[in-house]
């Protein structure tokens, strides 16, 4: 049984959801406000977050924010406020997918079952091997011609976030934005110093990622 967050501070729109979506058989937990739903975001695994924009305490947004530090579990807002740049500050912010009030509870429960099936199954595929490089995403585990080599943390997301994109050019902005975040208000040039201290760890290996002028990075095969 999948389970979903539900997060809005309208009582009878949370029991809605509730009975609605549990009669559907997922397994629904609620929230009043982001400040609640980040705490249950902590103490739980989902499938899905729902969550409404605009609640006393801390907002949707907000809320986001601080839940995609910690994990990649796909976030759909619900909002009244269905103006292009709401929408623009939801992916801004995070969110995966954007929903408008008032809509059919039919078209969430689609939502809901394509989002999570979809997560699923890209959380499944968790190793990616490609030119003699293994990285094995649950273990956090890079692998070069079988000799495993250490990573840290940012520099690991890294070379992930290449390998995922094999073959296509990343900018600077790109990858900032993944691995750092949406509020990063740091040198773009961080992103060049993990490029170096990734190729170094990687030995003859670092010939696979391309430094593409005025665009980026990319990695392909050498």
């Amino acid at each position: 049984m999948y389970k979903i967050l539900v997060c809005d501070d309208e009582i009878k729109i949370r029991e809605t959801f509730r009975d609605y979506l549990c009669a559907k058989g997922f397994d629904i937990t609620l929230a009043e406000n982001g400040e609640v739903a980040v705490r249950k975001t902590r103490e739980n695994n989902f499938d899905l977050i729902i969550l409404d924009v605009m609640m006393p305490v801390m907002n949707g947004l907000e809320a986001c924010k601080i839940i995609r530090k910690t994990t990649d579990t796909p976030i759909l807002f619900l909002s009244a406020l269905g103006e292009e740049q709401d929408i623009l500050d939801g992916f801004r912010n995070g969110c995966d997918d954007y929903i408008t009030k008032p809509f059919p509870m039919s078209v969430l429960t689609q939502k809901c079952n394509v989002m999570i099936t979809r997560y699923r199954g890209n959380s499944l595929q968790n190793e990616i091997s490609l030119y003699g490089i293994k990285l094995d995403k649950s273990a956090r585990q890079i692998t070069v011609n079988n000799n495993f080599i250490e990573l840290s943390n940012k520099t690991f997301q890294l070379l992930q976030l290449l390998m995922e994109n094999n073959g296509t050019v990343l900018t600077r902005e790109q990858i900032l934005t993944k691995i750092w975040g949406w509020d990063f208000d740091g040198d773009e040039r961080v992103v060049d110093t993990h490029i170096k201290k990734l190729r170094k760890a990687l030995g003859e290996k670092s010939i696979h990622i391309k430094t593409v002028i005025g665009g980026g990075y990319s990695f392909r095969e050498g």
